[in-house]
């Protein structure tokens, strides 16, 4: 019902995988329990091959190692694990706190596969009583609904447009985005977590 007819215009990439890997879209990360002393992660990833390892490592935003899983043999399919951060710093808005997960895959001891996943720690919750908690607080939404282009410059991802087009969004108060017709592009997602949207 609405097309821009603009050909390809997102990155498009080759994804060329070992016969032992993690699944594209292998890695789902959860927080299901933070406290201001530590937060539970939970790391649940999935894989392709038989007889793996895999170890997971979280660092913070200056890169040092704040948790590190123990090495999981994997017989096949999915494992999950479960890590602790200390002194969590939380995302939120206003203080876009994110870390990073580095999941590999080992076969005899040779690195197979990585995936490097950008995570922030918070809590969600929804009630008649408080409406949208988060990180135990109550928000409102002040939204957008936002095309996937960037006006008069077209359909193509530029990503230095993108984050114009989201400061002035947060400078007018705007704290969510619905995207309207199309998915939004990859890099429009990982600015929101960077930026706080």
């Amino acid at each position: 019902r609405w097309y821009p007819g603009a050909g390809l215009y997102r990155k498009v990439s080759l994804i060329v995988k070992a016969k032992e890997h993690i699944k594209q879209w292998g890695v789902q990360i959860t927080t299901p329990i933070i406290t201001p002393e530590y937060a539970s992660v939970k790391v649940n990833t999935k894989t392709v091959g038989k007889n793996t390892a895999l170890k997971t490592v979280i660092k913070n935003d200056r890169g040092e190692v704040v948790a590190v899983s123990d090495l999981i043999n994997i017989a096949e399919g999915e494992v999950t694990e479960n890590l602790t951060v200390k002194s969590p710093q939380l995302w939120s808005p206003e203080t876009p706190y994110l870390y990073t997960a580095i999941t590999k895959l080992y076969v005899k001891g040779m690195l197979k596969d990585k995936l490097v996943t950008t995570f922030g720690i918070r809590s969600v919750q929804f009630s008649a009583e408080h409406g949208f908690r988060l990180n135990g607080k109550s928000r409102k939404f002040k939204g957008v609904c936002l095309h996937h282009d960037l006006g008069p410059l077209g359909t193509a991802i530029n990503k230095a447009a993108l984050r114009r087009q989201l400061t002035i969004l947060k400078d007018m108060g705007a704290n969510a985005i619905r995207s309207a017709h199309n998915m939004p592009s990859f890099e429009q997602l990982e600015l929101c977590d960077e930026m706080g949207c």
